[in-house]
């Protein structure tokens, strides 16, 4: 890819932490604006991010934040979109009241605890205190 172009850019005479610093990005952004070749800095800079997410891009680039260029990339099919996150625990049987893993999950999710969970902490809690383990002794 030809570079000529960087030679004609606004932004080559300036300081360039003015591109990725918060407080000054109005500065950039303005500096982009009145820019002769901001259609090849941005075909440039989507070129060199092509394939990144948001959190991988950084600074102003054609008077564009990294969100934006993003957005763009994505609506242009250069960015898969992230799979969505499952829930926490998807998937995953909830433990039965009447155990201590459902009395903690009841305290955790400030719901109200009812009496079998209630009765089973209190035993894990005296069998830990007698043997040092919240494991419950089996009869052989």
């Amino acid at each position: 890819m030809n570079r000529d172009w960087e030679l004609r850019a606004v932004c080559r005479n300036l300081d360039p932490d003015i591109f990725f610093q918060n407080s000054t990005k109005a500065e950039a952004k303005a500096a982009c604006g009145r820019c002769p070749v901001r259609a090849e800095c941005f075909e440039a800079v989507m070129a060199r991010e092509e394939g990144l997410s948001v959190g991988y891009r950084d600074g102003i680039f054609a008077a564009l934040e990294p969100g934006e260029r993003a957005s763009l990339a994505v609506a242009r099919g250069q960015v898969r979109k992230p799979p969505k996150k499952k829930p926490r625990g998807a998937g995953r049987k909830q433990a039965e009241c009447g155990t201590r893993a459902a009395y903690h999950r009841h305290q955790r999710k400030g719901e109200p605890i009812d009496q079998a969970c209630k009765d089973a902490h209190a035993l894990g809690n005296r069998e830990y205190r007698r043997t040092g383990s919240t494991k419950v002794a089996t009869a052989r």
